[in-house]
């Protein structure tokens, strides 16, 4: 019996957003960063085009789950043989800067920061075409429907967290 990995949703279509593009970041790691820190499940590296200040930095990290299916919910009944599975992790931090092109010597920092968690079965039909198209559906819950415009994330940082389809 062949096994087949269903997702178990269906996104409906949105009139005149038949596909939605995401512009990403284009990192050239070779040229603009270096290793701040390696250790065995996390590498922290450092943007050598930031001032010294101010640094931007990318920490990167991979745990082993041993229970995936812990508080989840999910029915015993249900579960695979294998608990086992993996954290990953993508954090950035960075300081932006305020100057005033009147007064050269106004400056005020502020400093920004996310990151994502993304844990992940150790099973066969979970690949990282699978795990890319997850964390695309994930980061589309920053947007409105059939969006990529700053609405939503507008919305959500004064707590407005509902899409507003819903209201």
């Amino acid at each position: 019996m062949a096994k087949v990995l269903n997702l178990n949703h269906t996104d409906s279509a949105v009139s005149g957003n038949p596909t939605l593009t995401l512009p990403l970041a284009v990192l050239n790691y070779g040229t603009d960063f270096r290793i701040r820190s390696d250790e065995p499940e996390e590498v922290i590296i450092t943007n050598l085009t930031s001032p010294i200040d101010k640094p931007e930095k990318f920490r990167f990290g991979m745990s082993e789950v041993k229970d995936i299916y812990k508080n989840s919910g999910i029915d015993v009944n249900l579960i695979t043989p294998s608990r086992r599975g993996v954290s990953v992790l993508s954090q950035l931090t960075s300081t932006y800067s305020i100057t005033d092109a009147a007064d050269p010597s106004y400056e005020k920092v502020l400093p920004i920061g996310g990151h994502i968690v993304l844990k992940v079965p150790a099973n066969e039909l979970i690949t990282a075409t699978v795990i890319q198209a997850f964390v695309g559906r994930l980061v589309a819950g920053l947007f409105e429907t059939g969006a990529v415009d700053p609405t939503r994330i507008n919305g959500m940082i004064r707590g407005s967290l509902m899409p507003t389809d819903l209201k």
